[in-house]
């Protein structure tokens, strides 16, 4: 079992807090509260510490930001148990769906596990206490704004303040921050007073002088600002001071690019929809980017990704308010929303290219938007899942600002992605949002999409009552919409959806009633489409309720369907479905046949995941057949796809393919035969045998065959040496 250690680096130059680290060392109850202002420097200390302590926790040591305060909202508990429990070794397909499964099992792994745990900017007693371990041998530390009372009473934990630097320490580590530059004592001194001892302030008035021209010159110029009084920045404390001092250094366009960063939502953001978010191009906008950075306001924790404390985002919003004009960051907010709505537009149409276009015309992206162009999925997932936390905040923020249109599509564009990722409750957060967007702007369609895929995202999550609420209400707006019979498609569309939400909860004479009721409605509408995806989902609930004879009439149609519209990729996905149909009932060759073909249109358009899937039921068909080999070979291939995605999937496959697994015995004859492509009748031409001869012979009911019939066989399929004897021990069992 690997060790799960995600502790971020050591901070450069760390300097003093030699009693609080002492106080960490000798501390013997299970949880340490960090607690003090902003800007002292909690974070830097507690992983510091963690480093220095790794040794005595062998089981792993983690860290996960709590983002208590900030910009974006602030980790729930099940969000922060998931990425814990990942970090466990947890899969995603075994993840426990609620918070009572998920804080069970995190239970259960840390029960006997000597771990050290870093719990990042907290916001209150109720987001951490149930991400506590279990275990007796666990330490957990804390980091907050607040003391945490409640943690403190109930858990047992013991706070310790974290103060402001003393003055030695503190010049120390201006001194160390400062680097080899020379200094002049007075000033220097005047610089350290008026940063208070806050360890954020001495760092920014470090990289000021640092990257000045003249640094002593800077300097003294920066100690005798210093002595001027700033009213208007008090209610930040020093640190607002501090931020003033680089700020009002600045280049014009910097500055401006500065105030605009305020404005921005999430985490942190990349260089394109910087751009956008700056309305110049991003080449301009990366090089006033490298300014920002090197005056210490931004930082670049990744190429092309950009950063702020939360106290310096606070800081540029204020400054955009007061100094930018409202029009002005309208248009800049515009810019940015549009540049995530369109570019996770593409993303979607590349991840789910079969997917009915958006139920109301994506509106036209602002000038210098510049969506992002994403050329494959492999582009796509990338971008996706480091944009994913931002993205999830632009949609919130998207509603509160009142840039309704934005918001609901963008909802709508992450859809795939989130259900691709199995992030269900991120899935039901965004089309709330949506919802809330859809109904201000009292768009029919919208708001039917809206309460439609909340309705999946409640089912996915076993809300059941929810859920059906939910679809109601889409139903009911889809029967209100035109005229007479309301909007049939909408209404199909609906009637599918309950036919999912049946099947979850294991009612599969509902589920095929309304796929059933869905197909006709899409019938009546003339959406062939969607009229193949509703018999391709009756012919797989038949299926699944082993019922072959009924449902392979479904998939027939179908095909017909998706054949007549060049609907390929869903086609792709009924040849899977009848290959595995027919591999459950032993009809191998069928199975074979319908494999290749959906493995040949999976390819065909593009589809990475499809064509990975169908290749690892391939696997099994050969496994299936005694092929070990082509077996092996067929989920080597699957594999190496989705280990490229970074998918899920991928460990069902790297299980299969571990070393020691049982392997099925060599191949037969029917293996062989289908390994090469050949027909019955083609064997039978190629051997002299007749079709008759090789069926008995592949039925398995026959006995050993005679020699010269294995001879006959194994010319066929071109067998020599080692494999040609394998054969002739298969067929001698």
């Amino acid at each position: 079992m690997s060790v799960p250690a995600n502790l971020p680096p050591d901070v450069a130059g760390f300097t003093g807090r030699d009693a609080e680290i002492a106080a960490l060392d000798a501390d013997s109850s299970a949880v340490t509260v960090l607690h003090g202002p902003p800007g002292a420097g909690k974070s830097a200390l507690a992983v510091h510490w963690a480093r220095a302590a790794a040794r005595r926790y062998p089981d792993g040591r983690l860290y996960l930001d709590l983002r208590g305060f900030g910009s974006a909202e602030p980790r729930d508990p099940a969000d922060g148990l998931r990425l814990l429990l990942t970090a466990l070794g947890v899969e995603p397909g075994a993840m426990p769906a609620d918070l009572d499964g998920r804080l069970g099992l995190f239970h259960e792994l840390t029960a006997s596990r000597r771990l050290l745990l870093i719990l990042d900017n907290a916001r209150d007693d109720e987001q951490v206490r149930p991400l506590l371990p279990a275990g007796d041998a666990t330490r957990t530390v804390v980091t907050s704004r607040g003391t945490l009372t409640g943690l403190i009473a109930g858990a047992g934990a013991r706070p310790l303040a974290v103060a402001m630097l003393p003055p030695a320490t503190a010049t120390e580590l201006f001194r160390r921050r400062l680097g080899p530059e020379e200094t002049e004592a007075a000033a220097e001194a005047e610089i350290v007073r008026a940063c208070a001892g806050l360890p954020l302030a001495l760092a920014l008035a470090a990289a000021r002088i640092r990257t000045a021209s003249y640094p002593l010159a800077a300097l003294t110029a920066l100690a005798a600002e210093m002595r001027r009084p700033v009213n208007r920045l008090e209610a930040l404390g020093p640190a607002r001071v501090v931020f003033s001092w680089s700020y009002h250094g600045l280049e014009p366009a910097a500055a401006r690019l500065f105030r605009l960063l305020g404005l921005a939502t999430g985490p942190d953001i990349g260089l394109a929809p910087a751009a956008a978010l700056d309305g110049r191009p991003p080449a301009e906008t990366r090089r006033t980017l490298r300014e920002l950075v090197e005056s210490g306001l931004v930082a670049e924790p990744a190429p092309n990704r950009f950063a702020m404390h939360d106290l310096i985002r606070s800081y540029a919003l204020e400054l955009a308010r007061e100094q930018e004009p409202a029009d002005g960051r309208r248009a800049a907010l515009t810019r940015l929303l549009d540049h995530y709505t369109h570019t996770a537009y593409q993303a979607d149409l590349v991840l789910n290219p079969t997917r009915a276009p958006i139920p109301m015309t994506l509106r036209a992206p602002a000038d210098d938007s510049r969506p992002r162009p994403l050329v494959d999925m492999k582009a796509a997932m990338v971008w996706l899942r480091g944009e994913r936390e931002t993205l999830l905040a632009a949609v919130r923020q998207a509603r509160d600002e009142g840039l309704d249109t934005q918001a609901w599509q963008l909802s709508w564009a992450l859809d795939s992605f989130l259900h691709e990722e199995a992030r269900w409750d991120e899935e039901g957060a965004a089309w709330a949002v949506a919802l809330d967007s859809a109904a201000t702007l009292a768009d029919g369609p919208a708001l039917a999409y809206a309460y439609s895929f909340l309705a999946v995202a409640d089912g996915r999550r076993q809300r059941f009552a929810e859920a059906q609420a939910n679809l109601s209400r889409a139903l009911a707006v889809a029967e209100s919409a035109g005229e007479g019979a309301g909007d049939v498609t909408g209404i199909a569309e609906c009637r599918f959806i309950l036919s999912y939400l049946w099947w979850l909860q294991g009612d599969q004479e509902q589920a095929l009633a309304e796929a059933g009721a869905a197909l006709e409605l899409f019938d009546t509408a003339g959406d062939t489409i969607w009229a193949g995806k509703a018999a391709l989902a009756v012919g797989w609930y038949h299926a699944q309720r082993a019922e072959p004879g009924v449902a392979l009439p479904h998939f027939g149609r179908a095909l017909a369907l998706q054949q007549r519209v060049g609907d390929w990729e869903n086609e792709a996905i009924t040849r899977d479905s009848l290959g595995l149909l027919h591999l459950t009932i032993g009809e191998h060759d069928h199975a074979a046949r319908h494999f290749e073909e959906g493995l040949r249109l999976a390819r065909k358009t593009d589809n990475p995941v499809l064509e990975a899937q169908i290749l690892a039921h391939l696997g099994d068909l050969y496994e299936s057949l005694r092929d070990p080999d082509v077996a092996a070979e067929r989920w080597r291939q699957a594999y190496a796809i989705l280990a490229d995605l970074s998918h899920p999937q991928a460990a069902d496959l790297r299980r299969k393919l571990a070393p020691g697994k049982n392997r099925p015995e060599p191949a037969g004859i029917r293996g062989h035969r289908l390994r090469r492509g050949m027909s019955q009748e083609e064997l039978a031409e190629r051997t002299g045998l007749s079709v008759r001869t090789i069926r008995y012979l592949e039925s398995r009911k026959a006995g050993r065959p005679r020699p010269e019939t294995v001879r006959l066989l194994a010319d066929a399929f071109g067998l020599t040496g080692e494999e040609r004897e394998r054969f002739r021990v298969v067929l001698s069992r």
